[in-house]
C-alpha cells in the first residue's frame, strides 16, 4: 500500500540517491553501522534507524588510563563499555550533523543481547549544538584512549 516505496541493494558507501527519506540499518556488524550512518548523513536522510551489532573497532582501540582501567581489564566489561561508548559517540556525531537522536532498547534483553536502537530525525542545523556534541566526542575519546571513531573518520 505504499506508493513510490523502493529498496536498493548495493555498496552503501557508493549510494547517492536523488532523495533519501529513510535509511534503515539492522544489525550492521562492526563498522557497517558507521558506513550506513555516514551514508544517511551524507545523503541528508530525514530519518535514520540503526540497530548496531558488534563494536570491535572501538574495543580494539580502547586504552583507558584512568579509574576505569582496573574495571575494564575484564574482557566482558570492556566489551560492554565499548558498546556504550561506540553507540554514544554515534549518537553525538548524528547530533553534530543536526539530527535529534534517541538511543533505546527495542527488544527485551531476554531475547537478544544486541537490543539497542539508534534513531535520528533530521532537525535544523545548530552550530552551538554541533560544537558541544563534537567537544563531548573529543572528551570521551581522550578519556578512553580512543584515537578515532569510524563514523567520525567517514564524515
Amino acid at each position: 500500500g505504499f506508493n513510490g516505496l523502493s529498496f536498493t541493494a548495493q555498496d552503501i558507501s557508493r549510494y547517492t540517491p536523488e532523495r533519501l527519506d529513510m535509511l534503515i540499518a539492522l544489525h550492521a556488524c562492526d563498522t557497517a553501522t558507521d558506513l550506513a550512518l555516514a551514508a544517511g548523513i551524507r545523503n541528508q536522510a530525514r530519518i535514520i534507524v540503526a540497530a548496531p551489532c558488534c563494536h570491535k573497532q572501538i574495543r580494539r582501540d580502547m586504552a583507558p588510563q584512568n579509574e576505569m582501567t582496573p574495571v575494564l581489564r575484564h574482557g566482558i566489561l570492556a566489551e560492554r563499555q565499548a558498546e556504550i561508548i561506540t553507540d554514544g559517540i554515534r549518537a553525538l556525531l548524528l547530533e553534530s550533523a543536526g539530527y535529534q537522536t534517541k538511543v533505546f532498547e527495542f527488544i527485551s534483553a531476554e531475547h537478544t543481547a544486541k537490543n539497542v536502537m539508534i534513531t535520528a530525525v533530521m532537525g535544523k542545523p545548530d552550530e552551538k549544538k554541533r560544537k558541544k556534541a563534537l567537544e563531548a566526542v573529543k572528551a570521551i575519546k581522550e578519556r578512553y584512549g580512543i584515537t578515532v571513531h569510524e563514523l567520525e573518520k567517514l564524515l
